[in-house]
């Protein structure tokens, strides 16, 4: 399961940083166009995953305090991210689904408007934090 947190965090910073990539690795423009046609549903699954792995890092809080609490910060910073991300890709299709409930659409926007001005260096940093992520599992 843990690989599955590292690729949703690559695929988001894919996404997220696609302009970026694309200037500095021309290559990837087939990729990256590819991933830009599901980017809503990246973002819900992302979304999803975020609240997933931050319920379960939560449930061995007592353990990373003890033994790994630089892992813990890093895990922590990366859930964050992978939620403002998911947040930021899927706002249109979440908005579709919650109808005109202003209460849910008031939070969406709040979080969107404070992560969308971030999205490109979020993006990048997911990237990072999936590689950091990787390295400290090995």
């Amino acid at each position: 399961m843990f690989w599955v947190y590292i690729i949703t965090m690559l695929v988001l910073g894919l996404v997220a940083a696609s302009k970026k990539i694309e200037d500095l690795v021309p290559a990837s423009k087939q990729l990256t166009d590819f991933l830009k046609q599901s980017e809503s549903w990246v973002g819900i699954i992302s979304v999803g995953l975020s609240l997933y792995w931050l319920i379960r890092t939560l449930w061995y809080i007592k353990f990373f305090f003890k033994y790994a609490l630089f892992k813990f910060l890093i895990v922590l910073v990366s859930i964050a991210i992978m939620f403002l991300l998911g947040m930021i890709l899927s706002q249109g299709l979440l908005k579709s689904w919650t109808g005109g409930n202003e209460k849910i659409n008031g939070m969406i926007d709040k979080i969107v408007g404070f992560a969308e001005p971030l999205k490109e260096p979020l993006g990048l940093l997911a990237i990072v934090m999936a590689l950091i992520n990787l390295g400290l599992a090995l």
